[in-house]
C-alpha cells in the first residue's frame, strides 16, 4: 500500500494497515513526524514492512529533518535505490527539483551543482549546516541522484514526490526516468489529491506506464486484485459513471470518510454495495444518505 504525505499525522497509516494487512507500505514523502518515525509506527512494525521517500516538508525544521532521518527506520528510505518489496522492484526518488541547484529542463552540463558534495565543497565552513549542505537542499534532487536511477537495473514501479508530466506541476524528467526504468506504475505523492491519471483523460491506457498521485490522509492498494479491493460491481460502475462521468474509477478508488475510511470498491466487496450505492444516488438527486 502507498501513502500520500502524511504531515504528521500517521492515523490513517496506521488504521489502514489494521485493517488491511498489507505485506509492506510505502510513504510517499512529507512525512514531517512529530517523533522518530519508528515510535509514531511503532503499533505497525510487527505487522508490515515500512519505507518511504522524503519529500521537501522533511526538511523544514531540524525536528522534521531528525525524526525521519535519525530514527531506527532510516534505512528505508527508498530514495535513488532500487529496493525489492513484496515482490516488486520499487526505485524511489524523493525530494525537489529545485531550479538553483538543477532545472530538469535544462540539459544536466547547465546545473549550478552534480551533487551535494559539489555544493558542500562550495560553501564556507560557516555557511554548512551540520559540517554539510544546508538542510533545506537535503530535499533536493541533484543530478547525480537523477542519474544513478537511470543508470539502475529495471523496475516494476516508481514511487516519487514529484508528479509525472501528466500533472499540470509535473515533470517530463519523471516520464523519462519511469521509461528508461521500464516501470509499469508511478505512484507520487505532494500534490495532495487522489488522481488517477488513465481514469480522468490524463494519460491513455496505451502510455507505457501508469500513473497514480495519492492525498494526504489517503492510500493506494496494488495490485487490486490481491488485496480484497476487487473491481466494483457493473451496476455500481455504472451509476458512478452516471454521476462523475471519466472521474468515476477515481471516485470508487478513493477512501470515503462515510464509508469509515474505505474505498467505495472495497466497501461494496465486503458486502455494503448498498450503501455505496446509497452514496452516489443522494450526490447525484440529493437526499440523506
Amino acid at each position: 500500500m502507498f501513502f500520500g504525505d502524511p504531515h504528521g499525522n500517521f492515523e490513517p497509516v496506521i488504521a489502514a494497515v489494521e485493517r488491511f494487512r498489507p505485506e509492506a507500505i510505502v510513504l510517499l514523502g512529507d512525512l514531517q513526524a512529530q517523533q522518530p518515525l519508528h515510535v509514531e509506527l511503532a503499533p505497525i512494525l510487527d505487522r508490515t514492512k515500512v519505507y518511504f521517500i522524503h519529500g521537501n516538508h522533511d526538511t523544514d525544521s531540524d525536528l522534521d529533518y531528525d525524526n525521519l532521518f535519525g530514527s531506527e527506520l532510516a534505512d528505508r528510505n527508498l530514495h535513488g535505490r532500487i529496493v525489492e518489496i513484496a515482490g516488486y522492484k520499487i526505485a524511489g526518488l524523493g525530494g525537489l527539483f529545485r531550479s538553483k541547484i538543477w532545472d530538469p529542463r535544462r540539459p544536466v552540463e547547465e546545473a549550478a551543482f552534480f551533487s551535494a558534495d559539489a555544493l558542500r565543497r562550495s560553501m564556507r565552513p560557516e555557511e554548512r549546516w551540520r559540517d554539510g549542505i544546508a538542510r533545506r537542499h537535503r530535499s533536493t534532487i541533484f543530478p547525480e541522484d537523477y542519474q544513478r536511477l537511470l543508470r539502475s537495473p529495471p523496475a516494476d514501479i516508481l514511487v516519487t514526490h514529484e508528479a509525472a508530466a501528466a500533472h499540470p506541476h509535473g515533470w517530463q524528467a519523471i516520464d523519462e526516468l519511469a521509461e528508461t526504468l521500464g516501470v509499469q506504475l508511478v505512484i507520487h505523492g505532494h500534490h495532495h489529491r487522489d488522481i488517477n491519471y488513465v481514469a480522468e483523460g490524463l494519460m491513455t491506457a496505451a502510455a507505457p506506464f501508469r500513473a497514480f498521485g495519492v492525498d494526504m490522509g489517503s492510500h493506494l492498494a496494488w495490485p487490486r486484485d490481491e488485496t480484497g479491493l476487487g473491481s466494483a460491481p457493473q451496476d455500481l460502475l455504472d451509476l458512478a459513471t452516471q454521476v462523475f462521468g471519466a472521474a468515476a474509477l477515481a471516485w470508487l478508488d478513493k477512501p470515503h470518510e462515510w464509508l469509515d475510511g474505505q474505498t467505495p470498491t472495497a466497501f461494496a466487496a465486503a458486502g455494503g454495495s448498498d450503501k455505496v450505492r446509497s452514496i452516489l444516488n443522494a450526490i447525484q438527486h440529493g437526499g440523506v444518505v
